[in-house]
């Protein structure tokens, strides 16, 4: 019996889906994937390209772990073409944090009954327009963006924002008239050359005032058309030296980067910011020739310490961890890289802080052993005695601080440091990250002989011996 043909496919595929969502696991989650799936991540150009069911498997995996669930809304009628089936789905992304709660809308390609690519769809481009009554170039910048738009044929409202008072300036970050922002981003270039290395950036004033773009031929009083259609549609250069990076294409990317010199350290508007080291370091890591492409980039002007201009400031060393990408370490600390760099999504804090989070735990052996310092939690989830012993020596940790690092040892499959900690004092009870306990932060972890250990310190508290 062949696989099911038309609407039974959707019905079916739909309701196995949801079941897999709903569960949370990876093997319900896989079960449902080709071998070759392809997942371009949460959302365009947002990194995370799978092109494996383990890859895909892995990056679910990742999301559930940081208390991410996904949920299907509404599912659109599948259109159906020689290679399979594709389905349109309105989805919910629900995050720990209510605030970071979004939706997205999903094709779902399907071949065989199974689902062979997964494409986050872009919305449409909000494109807005900030200016102040009487600006000559707001004026003349109006007419030619509506000119731009149509000879493109990109379908885009343009919103006009008027800015009045030096008050809604600073509220709004406005640099000035005119400013154009697509989905919220000014469209300006932005890159991170080494010349600003160990300095402070230069934050840009807000006020009422004309603004100037400069640019490679001088200065204009609108921005030139290339960075406004960078901003809304894909540049084949950034998106060439993208596929380089991924398929360790070395040939291709020395010769952009010589051909463009600004490419090494631009932060790429399709690509949410990134740069291209951020690009080689992005989930799930482990790129062809990972090493020469940072090296190469170094070489071109890239800044091994360069931001992620988004909520949390990462550098490439801080992905690279997250991602257990030993060889793209070694080659951003060889290259200069700060290894106690703050910005993590995890509490503002170090690459190390990312290995440990993410159970990375070869990536967090590797930065230690290059020198990371350490904290109480990073040391008890690694199973370092002495150095546990060393923090409760000289920093005289509070029951806080002495709990969540056991949680930390729990999380991290470590019975040694765990019950120095335990002994100490620590709430074995206490629910911590992700909304776990110690035990459930061990059989997520799938350390059951933590989990026996845990189950057994549970009982014997509850029933001591006579």
């Amino acid at each position: 019996m062949g696989p099911p043909h038309g609407n039974d496919t959707v019905d079916q595929l739909t309701a196995a889906l949801t079941a897999a969502l709903a569960a949370g696991t990876r093997e319900a989650f896989t079960a449902l994937l080709t071998d070759d799936v392809r997942w371009g991540g949460e959302r365009r150009g947002g990194g995370h390209e799978c092109t494996t069911r383990v890859q895909a498997g892995d990056h679910f995996a990742g999301l559930i772990a940081t208390g991410i669930t996904l949920s299907i809304d509404h599912i659109d009628k599948p259109e159906i073409s020689n290679d399979g089936h594709s389905i349109t789905a309105r989805m919910t992304v629900a995050a720990p944090d209510p605030d970071e709660t979004h939706e997205v809308r999903v094709r779902l390609t399907v071949r065989d009954g199974l689902i062979a690519d997964i494409c986050i769809m872009d919305d449409p481009p909000l494109v807005e327009v900030l200016y102040f009554d009487g600006c000559p170039h707001y004026e003349l910048l109006l007419p030619r963006l509506d000119e731009l738009l149509a000879d493109n044929g990109i379908a885009a409202a343009v919103t006009l924002s008027r800015i009045d008072t030096s008050e809604q300036a600073e509220a709004r970050q406005f640099r000035g008239s005119p400013s154009v922002r697509v989905n919220g981003r000014d469209i300006e270039p932005v890159t991170s050359p080494k010349s600003l290395r160990n300095t402070e950036e230069i934050p840009p004033h807000y006020g009422m005032q004309c603004r100037l773009y400069y640019t490679a031929n001088g200065t204009t009083g609108i921005p030139p058309d290339q960075w406004i259609l960078d901003a809304i549609v894909d540049n084949p250069t950034h998106e060439a030296a993208v596929t380089a990076i991924h398929d360790g294409d070395q040939c291709t990317l020395q010769h952009l980067l010589a051909e463009h010199t600004e490419l090494a350290s631009l932060h790429l508007p399709r690509r949410e910011g990134r740069t291209l080291l951020h690009v080689a370091t992005d989930w799930p890591g482990h790129f062809p020739n990972v090493s020469a492409t940072i090296a190469a980039l170094i070489a071109f002007g890239a800044d091994p310490d360069c931001r992620f201009p988004g909520e949390h400031r990462e550098a490439p060393l801080h992905w690279a961890a997250s991602s257990g990408d030993i060889a793209a370490i070694d080659a951003l600390l060889d290259a200069g890289a700060d290894i106690d760099a703050r910005g993590a999504v995890i509490a503002d804090g170090t690459p190390l802080s990312d290995a440990t989070a993410f159970g990375q735990w070869n990536a967090a052996r590797r930065l230690v052993e290059r020198g990371a310092a350490t904290t109480l939690f990073d040391a008890a989830a690694l199973g370092l005695v002495a150095v546990v012993d060393h923090h409760l020596r000289t920093e005289s940790p509070t029951r806080e601080n002495i709990t969540s690092s056991f949680w930390g040892a729990c999380h991290g499959g470590q019975i040694t440091t765990a019950t120095v900690l335990l002994d100490l004092g620590a709430d074995i009870d206490w629910v911590g990250y992700d909304g776990l306990t110690p035990l459930d932060a061990a059989r997520r972890s799938e350390r059951h002989d933590v989990v026996r250990w845990l189950e057994e310190r549970a009982s014997a508290a509850v029933h001591p011996a006579n």
